[in-house]
This record gives C-alpha cells, sequence and structure tokens, in this order.
C-alpha cells in the first residue's frame, strides 16, 4: 500500500508543482509577470533587453523558447508590429492578453505639449506608450492578476496578494517621485526629449512636452524640425533636453549647441527591466537637469 501511495505522490506532484508559463514583448511586462507571478509562474521574454517594441519581431528560438506558454502579454494600442503574426503563430493555444486596451489611451493632441517639430505627424495619433504612468501600471497589475486567476484558479489567492503587494510599491514610488519633481518650479516643467514617448509621464507630473522628432526612434528631425526646435526650445526658455537610452543623440546634440540649452542624462522610454527602476531613474535625471 505504501508503495502504490508513494507513486500516486510522484505522478500527481509534478502537475501539482508545475509553473504556468507566461511570455511577454517586453522586459517591462516580464517584469510584471514575475512580481504578479512569483513562484507560481515561468517567464519568458521574448524581447530581452535593449529592444524597440515598435520594431520588435522575436527570432524562431525565441518562440520556440516561449512554445506551451498559456498566456502572452503585449502592450496593444498599435505598438507591437509583430502582433497579428503573434496571433497566427498562437491561435487558440494560448491566451493573448493586451494589457493596454483596458487602460484609458492619450492621443498626441496640443493640449499640454509643445510641438517643437512634427505636429502634422502626431497630432491625433494614439500614444502607445502607456506604461509611461505608474497609476496606469497600478491598473496593469490588476488587469494581469485577474488574468492570471482566472488562467490558474487554483493559485488566485497568491496572485490577488502578490498585485496587493505590488500595487503599494509602486504608491510609493509615485509618492517619491512628487516629492522630487516638487522642487522644480512649475514654469520650468518643460519635458524636451527625442520622441513623443512621455506624455502619459507629463500628464502624470504636470509637465508639457516636447517632443522634437516623432512617435519612435525611427522618425529622424528634418532640418526645417531641426529649426523649430531650437525656436521652441529658446521661447520657452527650455533648460535641457533628454536623449533617449539606446537612440542616436546626433540632432538632440545639435538642437541643445543651438538653442543653448543643456542635454540631460538619457532617458529610459521602454527598455528597462524594471518600471519602479525605469522611474527612478527617469525622475532623478530629469530633476538633475531641471531643479
Amino acid at each position: 500500500m505504501k508503495i502504490i501511495t508513494l507513486l500516486c505522490m510522484l505522478i500527481v506532484a509534478p502537475c501539482a508543482f508545475a509553473k504556468m508559463k507566461v511570455a511577454t514583448l517586453s522586459p517591462l511586462l516580464a517584469d510584471l509577470a514575475r512580481q504578479v507571478g512569483g513562484d507560481k509562474v515561468e517567464v519568458v521574454d521574448l524581447m530581452g533587453p535593449n529592444g524597440d517594441p515598435h520594431t520588435f519581431r522575436p527570432s524562431p528560438s525565441a518562440l520556440q523558447e516561449a512554445n506551451g506558454a498559456k498566456i502572452y502579454l503585449v502592450n496593444g494600442k498599435n505598438l507591437e508590429p509583430f502582433l497579428p503574426n503573434l496571433k497566427s503563430i498562437v491561435g487558440n493555444k494560448a491566451t493573448i492578453l493586451e494589457v493596454g486596451r483596458k487602460i484609458p489611451s492619450l492621443t498626441i493632441s496640443s493640449e499640454g505639449s509643445l510641438y517643437a517639430c512634427c505636429p502634422k505627424h502626431s497630432h491625433g495619433a494614439l500614444d502607445p506608450h502607456w506604461w509611461q504612468s505608474i497609476d496606469n501600471w497600478r491598473r496593469a497589475t490588476s488587469i494581469v492578476a485577474d488574468e492570471f486567476a482566472e488562467l490558474d484558479p487554483s493559485n488566485k489567492d497568491h496572485y490577488k496578494a502578490n498585485a496587493k503587494a505590488y500595487r503599494s510599491q509602486l504608491s510609493s514610488t509615485k509618492t517619491w517621485a512628487k516629492k522630487q519633481i516638487a522642487g522644480i518650479p512649475r514654469d520650468q516643467r518643460h519635458l524636451a526629449t527625442a520622441h513623443a514617448a512621455y506624455g502619459y509621464f507629463c500628464k502624470e507630473f504636470g509637465f508639457k512636452s516636447i517632443p522634437v522628432q516623432g512617435l519612435n526612434k525611427e522618425q529622424s528631425a528634418t532640418p526645417q524640425y531641426v529649426a523649430e526646435a531650437v525656436a521652441t526650445i529658446r521661447s520657452n526658455k527650455v533648460k535641457a533636453i533628454f536623449p533617449e537610452k539606446m537612440a542616436n543623440t546626433k540632432s538632440i546634440q545639435s538642437i541643445a549647441k543651438e538653442s543653448g540649452a543643456k542635454v540631460g542624462d538619457s532617458l529610459y522610454a521602454d527598455s528597462h527591466n524594471s518600471i519602479i527602476g525605469m522611474f527612478q531613474h527617469n525622475v532623478n535625471s530629469i530633476v538633475k537637469a531641471l531643479r
């Protein structure tokens, strides 16, 4: 009888302790999956560090590594060009959760923003960089926890508890960020960046956004746009322009030289491996240059 009982335990054990496999299209979503899932999930980040979600396409080997995933986390809001292909590949074998779908969207408009280069191109376009808001990331935490609980109900309480703890960490991060930013005079809260990737951040923390190129790293500034950027930065007495990590800084350097603004530390738009780490770096860099 003891032998039979032992054999039953050996057969059941792998199922009882199997982790839910989760695949993501960004390192930030991979971190979110780990924060919510804890030791109950195995996370495969298809993009990895230093990738650009605007252009990323996973390799066949990466897709093979994700094989068997129960859920794929993607940003949504028309950000990932690979998403239609992913849906075709995955079919009905797994859930594809567009985390940003249920999060309120911003469009690129003149409200709250100053355009240094390409208003005609950007005006009315959907801003897909929803994770640049801590409040949005708190919403995303709940969205992911609900989906994990539905797919893996036996660990529902685990996911909900992790989500609650993580949301608390995010709230503390926002409180810290607001205290740091409070030292920047309101008339100097102009966030001049290469691309229009920080609209949600600007809305949350009371900045005016001044993108000098476009919505993504592939859009370059023409000489006309550079001239407009210089004029806008001078007229608004912008103290600093911030490059973006992993992007060409040539245009930024030219605009800074001609306008008299200094070049701040590079900011993360989407390639960091932790949302809290990203906000800590970006806020410290902005405060350092503008306060």
